[in-house]
């Protein structure tokens, strides 16, 4: 029985509904009082769910009896039933994926603020990292001097680079060369590089920032360590401006 409802609910039915189709079928001809006891459901609840098979197109009623008295439609007929929804669905599949196309296209801004809605900025980045094959895991950044970072922070750092390493996440960065960025590392730059992260420090006269941009996907993620704000801008043409 239960490999049969799992088959049903391939061709759109529910468990309830694929129970009580299989009642009917049978059953023959029936009541909702009879089909009840046959799929051990409430008689309220298959009484619904009869009208419903026949809203579907897998039952219908007998008409001219004293009682309301339903048959099953045959399996056949309920697989024609099935393919011809399936085929109208392909036919305005072009219309669904233009709607989704233009909401794609739209910039998505979400705002974060304090350490807990900073934990969920790095929550999404390295769930969209797990959805990609390790070889696809990298991402672009403009990392910060951690002049004012509080120390919080800097421990979120910590974690944060020891999940990074763990999913064998690749970088290019382009830093400052400054103390506390030197001193925040826990392995020199060449080591680093062995896990995947290169770094180009510049001379703080060139480059200096209290602000990091990472840009990974179709986003493009923009941190503030002194204030604990995050921004992440999700569009294509935003993200790939910056990568280039």
């Amino acid at each position: 029985m239960q490999i049969l409802c799992k088959a049903l609910a391939n061709l759109g039915l529910n468990e309830k509904e694929a129970r009580v189709y299989l009642a009917l079928l049978q059953s023959g001809k029936n009541t909702s009082y009879a089909v009840s006891k046959i799929s051990g459901l409430k008689k309220s609840t298959t009484y619904v769910i009869l009208d419903q098979l026949v809203a579907k197109g897998f039952a219908y009623k007998i008409p001219r009896y004293s009682q309301k008295t339903y048959k099953a439609e045959s399996p056949e007929i309920c697989l024609t039933v099935a393919k011809e929804r399936l085929n109208n669905a392909q036919k305005i599949l072009p219309e669904l994926m233009a709607i989704k196309k233009k909401r794609d296209e739209k910039v998505s801004v979400a705002y974060y603020e304090g350490l807990d809605s900073i934990k969920e900025m790095y929550s999404q980045f390295f769930n969209t990292m797990k959805k990609k094959p390790i070889k696809d895991r990298y991402f672009l950044s403009f990392q910060a001097h951690t002049v004012g970072t509080p120390e919080q922070v800097l421990d979120l750092f910590d974690e944060v680079n020891e999940t990074k390493e763990k999913l064998k996440i690749k970088s290019k960065n382009i830093t400052v060369h400054h103390s506390t960025i030197i001193k925040k590392y826990l392995r020199s730059f060449k080591q680093l590089k062995k896990y995947g992260t290169e770094i180009k420090a510049l001379d703080p006269n060139k480059y200096s920032s209290s602000i990091s941009i990472r840009i990974y996907a179709n986003y493009v993620e923009i941190f503030s360590h002194r204030h604990i704000q995050g921004v992440i801008i999700q569009d294509a043409d935003v993200a790939d401006a910056l990568t280039q």
